[in-house]
């Protein structure tokens, strides 16, 4: 398997660290992070992409996806979603979106069904939504964008690799490679707050037509760090143990997370606090702060 030449990532694409703090839940980890490296990779992986994708981790990756069997694959749940072959609505015109708002007001329009636990996490940090520029990472249908904007988010900007349209003269949406571009050439503005919903624990995995990266989670929250300005927030959903401690890989569907990789995979965030959401899959809701060392 030949990797493509491709600045290294250092440390965020390791199990190592530069300095290390008490944390709320785990330990605080600091890495250090160049940005103009990890956009570049953004825009450009140096990493395979394999359609369809293994069946099973490639083997000289197993000890970096497993933690050397500290998160040891526990299941098997194959899925090809390389080529689009699940059909996905792509256009929300502003009657249909219209409609999703008005509807946040009544239910909870979650996708993932989680207890009404999300709406009011959101609701109690309003502050870092309200009159804010706020990106939602991932998006199969604008639930988030909604939530958001009746939140009061002043402007909602969608990070998708779908060619994605919402009709709302609030939101924008925008591919990760026009981003990384946006922020390499030195014209794109730092997100207030960013929000992402079971999207990180796939990074990485193939299933999508990602390319396979046993650190594709870490690039993906070191790459919001860089978005967030300094002392933003990254509200940051992933499917975790329910005893806070297990971790495991299910190939190729996701990886479902305890404090020894949640260490890794907020390095440079502060947590502020965190909500179960009792969702079908186990969603875990962190409230992050971004940290500068």
């Amino acid at each position: 398997m030949t990797i493509l030449s491709s600045p290294p990532c250092g440390k965020i694409c390791s199990y190592e660290w530069d300095a290390k703090e008490g944390g709320r839940y785990y330990p605080l980890l600091h890495k250090a992070v160049n940005c103009g490296i990890t956009f570049y990779r953004m825009a450009h992986s140096p990493y395979p992409v394999i359609r369809p994708p293994p069946r099973s981790p490639p083997p000289e990756m197993l000890n970096d996806y497993t933690i050397s069997g500290l998160c040891p694959i526990s299941a098997f749940e194959y899925y090809d979603e390389s080529s689009g072959a699940r059909k996905k609505q792509t256009s929300f015109d502003s009657k249909t979106f219209h409609k999703l708002l008005q509807l946040d007001n009544l239910t909870n329009i979650n996708h993932y069904k989680d207890k009404n636990v999300l709406k009011p996490a959101l609701i109690k940090y309003k502050h870092l939504i309200e009159g804010k520029r706020v990106a939602v990472v991932g998006t199969l249908e604008p639930w988030a964008e909604a939530m958001l904007l009746n939140l009061g988010a002043s402007r909602v900007i969608t990070i998708e690799y779908t060619d994605l349209v919402i009709e709302h003269e609030r939101i924008e949406t925008i591919t990760p490679y026009r981003v990384a571009e946006q922020f390499r050439s030195g014209v794109a503005v730092p997100y207030d707050t960013v929000f992402s919903y079971s999207s990180i624990e796939h990074s990485g995995l193939g299933r999508y037509g990602d390319p396979l990266t046993p650190f594709g989670d870490f690039e993906a929250t070191a790459q919001v760090w860089c978005m967030v300005k300094p002392g933003g927030h990254f509200i940051l959903a992933v499917m975790s143990s329910s005893d806070r401690h297990t971790c495991s890989l299910v190939w190729n569907a996701h990886r479902v997370y305890g404090d020894v990789r949640l260490q890794h995979l907020t390095a440079n965030w502060r947590v502020m606090e965190d909500f179960q959401a009792l969702d079908r899959r186990k969603h875990r809701i962190f409230v992050l702060q971004k940290v500068t060392f």
